[in-house]
């Protein structure tokens, strides 16, 4: 049985207790696949690059697995990168729907929200 995407977001804002921001939503129920086509590279003068972000099945996954991301500072696990960087979303009343990047264990930039993260990266030409 094929579950709908719409479903499974579903089913995470009801794990989550509340509703995510509506651009993060929309981007979870359209897409199927957590490696993108492309890497998204951070516009200047910020730096860092994102291969993936996640499903909403796999973000499912990562809660079943308690793995979910950072709880103390109220941060889910959303995408990140194939060495080692962490794409985050905060997900508390103070700052609900910022975007954060971890790189070495070392937050290097935040968005205001997940539609500013994609208005400040853009897909790699190869």
């Amino acid at each position: 049985m094929v579950t709908s995407m719409e479903a499974l977001v579903q089913e995470l804002e009801k794990r989550l207790g509340f509703s995510l921001p509506a651009d993060y939503r929309g981007f979870l129920v359209a897409h199927r696949h957590s490696l993108l086509d492309c890497a998204r590279l951070f516009r200047s003068p910020r730096s860092g690059v994102i291969d993936l972000l996640l499903t909403a099945d796999e973000i499912l996954k990562n809660d079943d697995r308690k793995v979910i991301g950072i709880p103390e500072k109220s941060l889910m696990h959303i995408g990140g990168n194939l060495l080692g960087g962490y794409l985050y979303l905060k997900v508390s009343d103070e700052a609900f729907g910022e975007i954060h990047y971890m790189e070495n264990y070392v937050f290097r930039e935040q968005f205001s929200s997940f539609t500013m993260f994609l208005d400040e990266t853009e897909p790699e030409i190869a």
